[in-house]
């Protein structure tokens, strides 16, 4: 039997012992199997320089772009369902407000005035505010998830982790390639690149995609489509070389979008719209089957006895959805000497956003919002990398500036085109944010088995604030207020190589979410009020193995404790909401991810994550009329046990070329998806299966795909938010999709 395992990294440190099984593995591989397979050997810099994958004592899961391309991924955060112990949502769309969630660990509020504690990095570069990121996410060479806190190479606000995309590189060859596809809801989607060489010394890359759907949703108040997407991103790179040891990349990249809002599905939470009616049952409420006092309608009458994620019901006709318009450029140089190299990435983002939204999902204008966004962010990350006979080190100096300008409103229902008048209110807000940080980590070989990783970061932050607001639901405001933050964070471990490709370690790192200011929704000064930072401590036990040549493990577990965990407390629409450290949680859990080739034409992948998070908190909050205690709540969208499964199947036809056979599934047991743990937010287990069939030539130079996602058209709620006494909504997950898909490469 042979592998389809690949390699090809390369390393300014002292290679491993790992290095001479996988080049051999990697020579035994069938030239069909080589040609399709998605498992690879690939390379990560999750220690900021390049490393295989098995050679990192971090837990981290990292596809290929020829695999993500290969297993259909359409886009960048489509791996989601093939990591264990990670989620992704988005409350208004994929392009607004897109959240992930590793180890439970998540956004848990809808301001743009706030950051992730799951970093977004595109090529290296920080995005401050991932919304329009995903626009972006095209020809890539791979994508990396390191998840747990990485609060020594990378800082501030990655205490659940991050997710790192990097773009394929202009190439020394000239290479090209291109793909359309036609799908569900007329989705038509459109990539291409050009990479080669300009000069003996400068070589250049284009991409471009453009994404065009119908929308999955109707409005039955109006017919009009919901969720429609237009949008257009491209990136451009040019790379010199400088003299025979340096290069400088230059990046030029932008989207624009214009993206239809995903509809929230009212649910009323009782039997019948009389004062002292009983509560319905969760089922009843989730299958839009209750009234409530407020619109005296149920979720099934609001459309028309069409409650399920295609039809939803919004009085707001007129402009429902977002528009995002991004540009960013870096400068990256790297220069290598004797005895270590030099790398420079000077990098500028701006992003431009409107959205409005039928915030009360009915067809009663009530709660309808708009939510504008103007901000800059300028970074800048020196750091020099070099090794000796037993040592290898990195250290570095990063800085971070951020200008945002929000506004918050809710128009008059004369805004919106109608007769009568809505809720009304406006917050104008400015928040600027400067940090700075100092960096460095060590990995020194105690001997030929052994290796001491130590790592440290200081981090210094400072933010500035104001907010005017009114007429307003609460409060006039005119509030000036300012914070500043400092942390000491680091990482110390032992990795431990007692054979060729094994790799078991343990560590204890930290890592720090710096504190900040609600943006929107402020219904009072109290909610303006700074928020603390949240701070967390994780050990780790990890495992990296190859067993009989063949079939990769990779397993750890760990435990956590967040200290003062920021969270979003939704009130009611007349209260507003607050931003506050909720208390501190405690996360224990373990993932496995297993590469299988089974034989030459038939390989398995698969993960499983298992986690219980729980709150220690003495807060309690009065949320649309009942009371909440998060003492011994679960974080939300953290289930406590998901697996994924994907299996492909190559057939030759010979000099006719090779049929692939992929299905996959995805699983997650039943979790709440708001922190109060209401009963209304429990989102019941589903999974989501997906399967295609695809046609490679024999060079594989073209090939044609045809697909199918959420093939048993489950539903599901992504989100959920309760806003009155008796009512609230949910977002629902996309229905099922199908179409086909032409590739082409030179």
């Amino acid at each position: 039997m042979t592998s389809p395992f690949k390699t090809g990294f390369t390393s300014i440190a002292k290679p491993r012992r790992l290095l001479p099984l996988v080049i051999a593995v990697a020579g035994a591989t069938s030239a069909q199997a080589d040609q399709q397979s998605v498992i690879e050997e690939v390379t990560v810099t999750a220690q900021k320089r390049q490393q295989s994958m098995q050679d990192v004592s971090v837990a981290v899961s990292a596809f290929s772009g020829d695999a993500i391309e290969k297993m259909g991924f359409e886009e960048g955060l489509d791996i989601t369902q093939q990591v264990p112990n990670m989620n992704f949502f988005a409350i208004f769309g994929e392009a607004s407000s897109p959240s992930v969630s590793l180890r439970g660990i998540s956004l848990v509020n809808f301001s743009d005035s706030w950051e992730s504690p799951v970093s977004i990095y595109v090529d290296d570069v920080y995005r401050g505010n991932p919304a329009g990121s995903a626009i972006q996410l095209f020809d890539l060479e791979r994508v990396e998830v390191l998840r747990g806190p990485q609060g020594t190479l990378y800082g501030r606000n990655t205490t659940g982790g991050l997710v790192h995309y990097v773009s394929r590189k202009p190439t020394d060859d000239f290479e090209a390639r291109a793909s359309a596809s036609y799908g569900s809801y007329s989705e038509r989607i459109v990539e291409g690149s050009v990479s080669g060489p300009i000069s003996d010394s400068v070589r250049g890359r284009v991409a471009v995609k453009s994404t065009v759907n119908d929308g999955w949703q109707t409005n039955t108040v109006s017919g009009d489509k919901l969720n429609d997407t237009d949008s257009f991103g491209y990136r451009t790179q040019l790379e010199f070389d400088l003299a025979e040891s340096g290069s400088l990349l230059l990046n030029v990249h932008g989207s624009k979008a214009d993206q239809g809002s995903v509809g929230f599905a009212h649910m009323g939470y009782l039997e019948e719209a009389t004062a002292g009616a009983a509560t319905c049952s969760i089922s009843r409420i989730q299958n839009g089957l209750c009234t409530s006092n407020s619109f005296g309608m149920t979720g099934e009458e609001a459309v028309n006895g069409k409650f399920d994620p295609e039809h939803i019901a919004s009085g707001a006709t007129d402009g429902l959805g977002t528009e995002i318009d991004t540009f960013g450029t870096s400068a990256t140089v790297n220069w290598d000497f004797e005895n270590f190299s030099l790398t420079s990435i000077t990098a500028y983002e701006e992003l431009d956003k409107f959205l409005q939204d039928d915030g009360d999902g009915t067809a009663v204008i009530y709660f309808d919002e708009q939510y504008g966004v103007d901000a800059e962010q300028y970074t800048q990350e020196i750091r020099l990398n070099g090794s000796t006979d037993n040592t290898t080190w990195v250290t570095g100096f990063y800085y971070y500036k951020d200008d945002r300008g929000l506004l918050t409103e809710s128009p008059t229902t004369a805004d919106w085109g109608e007769d009568e008048s809505g809720l009304l209110h406006r917050e104008i807000v400015t928040l600027d944010t400067t940090s700075w940080a100092l960096f460095g980590q060590t990995e020194y070989d105690l001997n030929p088995e052994l290796t001491l990783v130590t790592g440290l970061r200081y981090t210094e932050e400072d933010r500035d604030f104001t907010e005017v607001s009114g007429p307003a639901f609460g409060e006039d405001l005119d509030v000036v207020d300012d914070l500043s933050d400092s942390a000491t964070t680091g990482r110390v471990g032992l990795d431990w190589r007692p054979s060729a490709g094994t790799l078991a370690y343990a560590s204890f790192s930290t890592g720090f979410k710096s504190g900040g200011f609600s943006g929107s929704y402020n219904a009072n000064e109290l909610a303006t009020k700074p928020v603390g930072a949240e701070n967390i401590q994780n050990f780790e036990l990890g495992l990296k193995t190859t067993v009989a040549d063949r079939f990769r493990i990779n397993a750890a577990a760990f435990n956590y404790v967040v200290e003062d965990y920021q969270a979003q407390v939704f009130i009611t629409v007349e209260d507003g909401s607050i931003i506050t450290n909720a208390g501190d949680v405690t996360g224990t859990g373990a993932e496995i991810e297993i590469t299988a080739p089974i034989t030459d034409n038939f390989e398995v992948i698969g993960g499983a994550g298992w986690l219980t998070t729980e709150f220690d908190s003495e807060q309690i909050f009065e949320v649309a009329g009942d009371f909440y205690a998060l003492d011994g709540n679960e974080l939300p969208s953290a289930p406590e046990f998901t697996y994924n499964l994907m299996a492909r199947y190559y057939l030759s036809l010979g000099d006719s070329g090779e049929l692939v056979f992929q299905g996959d599934y995805a699983w997650q047991a039943d979790h709440f998806l708001q922190i109060e743990n209401d009963p209304y937010s429990r989102q019941d287990s589903y999974g989501l299966a997906n399967a295609s069939i695809s046609w490679h030539s024999p060079s594989d130079s073209y090939s044609i795909e045809g697909f199918v996602r959420n093939l048993t058209d489950e539903e599901y709620f992504t989100y959920q938010n309760t806003l009155g006494t008796d009512w609230g909504y949910g977002v629902w997950g996309q229905p099922r999709t199908a179409g086909v898909r032409l590739n082409w490469q030179l």
